[in-house]
């Protein structure tokens, strides 16, 4: 039903536990829709209905008293991402799209302001030679790869 998978590590297991449980809760809430959509109104009918929402809220119980999710963080953007029907992987992929083109045009002012800096220096050096050795030592302390 969902479009990634964790990993299953040692250290991934509690929350590859927490996700299948999610994944059964929601398969439940499924089967639950369809039971409530195809009721007939029989005493029969309305035990199954009445075990399902039992099942469900036992299933919740469980996944709210879990251990396993109380010390991940879910940021509130993601969380209104699922309360408004969209699918959360959307969220990380635009996320990260946000991110590279954030982290470019952070790359591009790194290094406009490095060449700044060595044109600075450079016409510095050439007006006041005698800050030439200053300079030169600002610049080795200075430098760094981009």
């Amino acid at each position: 039903m969902t479009t990634t998978s964790i990993a299953s590590t040692e250290v991934n297991a509690p929350l590859t536990q927490a996700a299948e449980n999610v994944a059964n809760l929601i398969e439940s809430f499924i089967e639950l829709g369809i039971l409530v959509h195809d009721n007939q109104g029989t005493p029969q009918s309305n035990n199954v209905l009445s075990n399902k929402i039992q099942t469900l809220a036992s299933q919740l119980k469980a996944v709210s008293n879990s251990e396993d999710l109380s010390d991940k963080l879910i940021p509130v953007d993601v969380v209104s991402y699922i309360e408004d029907g969209r699918n959360p992987d959307i969220y990380t992929r635009e996320f990260v799209e946000v991110t590279a083109k954030s982290n470019a045009k952070l790359k591009g002012k790194m290094q406009g302001f490095s060449k700044l800096g060595d044109v600075l220096s450079v016409k510095l050096a050439q007006e006041y030679p005698r800050l030439k050795p200053e300079l030169e030592d600002v610049e080795n302390r200075t430098i760094s790869e981009i």
